[in-house]
């Protein structure tokens, strides 16, 4: 029994019949020509490269990721334990290697240090200069000695905020009540979780405008 191609050479001596499977068109080509080559089908260069590439790019936006946060951070920030904290040491006593050192010398615990580098950057674009600060953490020798010097305006040592490494006192111009640098803070502060606490409000029980706490109760964290 002949077979269908042999049929179809036999009616048509003259050429083969090519069968185009995508399209199961039949195309005549004469004796001596050659099929023409199937072309290959088109793909993404990026996808010839497969799982190198993906993890190429993967590799490139990781990269571009740490750059962005890397700008955003301070360098004097890099080397500091930014994680929430609880504080297991005593008030006044906090490790060396829980406190973080802010340029102008004083200490923050390192995720008070976080946050108030936020606010200062933001501060800094309303005033065109970081905030000045007289005080940060106070070691417990430090709230002695403050005490006995300052007994009605100290804490009693042990006590103070500054001792647990989330206080700062500020100047200028945030010392002041009503001054522009206090009002700007008492609107943007708490966005970065620093507060000046109701006691040292003008109608507290021990008013304090420069005086400034840190929370981690954010009430509208801006972390750009």
């Amino acid at each position: 029994m002949a077979t269908i191609s042999a049929m179809t050479a036999a009616a048509d001596p003259g050429g083969w019949r090519d069968e185009d499977p995508a399209t199961n068109n039949a195309s005549i080509r004469g004796p001596g020509e050659r099929a023409a080559p199937t072309p290959a089908p088109t793909r993404d260069p990026q996808e010839r490269l497969g799982t190198g590439y993906r993890e190429l790019s993967l590799s490139r936006s990781a990269t571009r990721a740490d750059s962005v946060r890397s700008k955003r951070q301070p360098d004097w920030l890099a080397t500091c334990q930014t994680e929430t904290q609880q504080s297991q040491d005593a008030n006044g006593l906090v490790q060396d290697e829980n406190l973080c050192e802010l340029p102008a010398g004083f200490h923050l615990r390192g995720d008070a240090a976080a946050a108030w580098a936020r606010l200062s950057a933001r501060y800094q674009q309303q005033f065109g200069d970081l905030p000045c600060m007289t005080d940060g953490y106070r070691s417990l020798d430090a709230q002695r000695r403050l005490y006995s010097s300052k007994p009605g305006l100290a804490a009693t040592p042990g006590t103070s905020n500054h001792g647990w490494g989330v206080a700062v006192d500020l100047c200028g111009g945030v010392e002041r009540f009503g001054a522009r640098e206090h009002e700007w803070m008492l609107d943007n502060a708490n966005r970065f979780g620093w507060i000046n606490p109701t006691w040292a409000r003008p109608s507290g029980s021990r008013p304090e405008p420069w005086h400034w706490e840190y929370t981690d109760r954010l009430t509208q964290e801006d972390a750009s």
